[in-house]
């Protein structure tokens, strides 16, 4: 197998990169600054993780089950994406799975339809009652929502 590409050299920190540069509301240029990187330089660190993956894939052969590598990326990727999403729960978000849970739909149905945990929920209640708080527009909308 290849050794790991420079600038980002395990697959933890590749992942989360990965995952920070999908959000379409991300500084791409600031993220890829702070790991010393241009858009060239991503690139050819994302060619070369990819085909590290691939390899890992290609080495599993016949045997049945999934790389550990391939493994590894897939949570940490996944675990990237569930940190931003819990931090920047928006408002309409917060609001479908409270109107959600006020029609008596349980609790674990709307968050795992929603693709949220209970940690995001209540941090994003937590978050959001504290902003209407200081808001009156935004109480208003969510009490709109919630009739």
């Amino acid at each position: 197998m290849k050794a790991p590409p420079q600038g980002v050299d395990d697959v933890e920190a590749y992942a989360t990169l990965a995952a920070q540069l999908a959000d379409p509301s991300a500084d791409r240029a600031a993220l890829l600054a702070e790991h010393g990187l241009d858009e060239a330089g991503w690139e050819a660190l994302d060619d070369a993780w990819q085909a590290r993956l691939s390899e890992a894939d290609d080495e599993d052969g016949e045997d049945v089950g999934v790389p550990p590598l391939v493994v590894a990326f897939a949570e940490a990727f996944a675990r990237a994406q569930r940190a931003r999403a819990k931090s920047e729960l928006s408002f309409e978000r917060f609001l479908e799975a409270a109107r959600e849970l006020k029609r008596g739909t349980d609790m674990a149905t709307v968050l795992s339809r929603l693709d949220l945990t209970l940690e995001d929920y209540l941090g994003a209640q937590q978050r959001w009652t504290a902003a209407m708080l200081e808001d009156e527009a935004l109480m208003a909308q969510f009490q709109r929502a919630m009739r």
